[in-house]
């Protein structure tokens, strides 16, 4: 073979070195079969919660904001129980999600994928606390209508404390904890280009909002009670990202990273 054939179809440099063959690694879905199953498994999860805590949050908690709570718990204690039933739903996927993004994320940067993975664990147990309260209105609702629902009583008192821990651990406090949890894991997202930026960026403005106007409720400068006026804030683009964008694209596309072989690299 000649020189000339030798180097047919190589494209000249201009500094004058060898031909560059090399191309630049494009961001583009790849991963196993346990990565695939994964993400499939975060999307079913992110839909399963919603569809577990939108009902519970949304129109069985307001039901024990009656102003005769305690005359009423007891008799629909089905719906009282139903109640804690799809909010602990909601608390064991919450954790999951994270476990199966872990393996993930911990490629990529391993203290926000355990900052993450903690957070959830975290805000789980916390909303924990609130469903046992909630669980605990029905013995008391029982003993209240057994004495004969005396007014100005001790079990006023101690369903109000109750129903205070049960505001507490499902709002109040387990709140900020999803929104700083949900803003590591959408700035990875962001930051690696795991999807496309603009369901990061969809996401991470959510969990942001959530984070700050939860601090905000705890001064009392905004109402952090299921279906106040403050919630359609928090709700609307948390759930556009948990509930449409991030959960159809894993569905059908995954997660990109970029392809360099042996490991996954940030897309810069």
């Amino acid at each position: 073979m000649t020189p000339t054939e030798q180097t047919a179809g190589k494209r000249p440099t201009t500094n004058g070195h060898a031909p560059a063959t090399a191309q630049t690694p494009k961001s583009k879905r790849i991963g196993s079969r346990n990565q695939r199953r994964a993400e499939i498994v975060i999307a079913a999860l992110f839909l399963l919660t919603a569809a577990a805590s939108i009902p519970a949050g949304f129109f069985l908690d307001p039901l024990l904001n009656a102003s005769h709570y305690l005359t009423w718990v007891f008799p629909n204690k089905g719906a009282v129980t139903l109640d804690a039933v799809l909010w602990s739903i909601n608390n064991i996927g919450i954790v999951f999600i994270a476990v199966f993004a872990f393996p993930v994320l911990r490629k990529l940067d391993e203290a926000l994928a355990a900052g993450y993975l903690a957070s959830r664990i975290i805000e789980g147990t916390i909303m924990m606390v609130g469903i046992m309260a909630t669980l605990l209105l029905i013995p008391l609702s029982q003993a209240f209508l057994q004495a004969g629902a005396p007014q100005n009583s001790w079990f006023l008192t101690l369903g109000d404390v109750l129903k205070q821990a049960k505001f507490l651990g499902l709002s109040e406090v387990s709140l900020p904890i999803l929104g700083l949890g949900g803003s590591l894991f959408t700035w990875m997202l962001f930051r690696y280009r795991l999807v496309p930026r603009v369901i990061s960026v969809v996401g991470l403005i959510g969990y942001t909002l959530v984070f700050f106007y939860s601090i905000a409720g705890w001064f009392g400068l905004i109402d952090l009670t299921p279906g106040a006026s403050g919630w359609g804030v928090l709700v609307i683009p948390v759930a556009t990202f948990e509930i449409i964008l991030l959960p159809f694209w894993l569905f059908f596309k995954g997660f990109k990273t970029l392809e360099v072989p042996g490991r996954i690299v940030a897309a810069e």
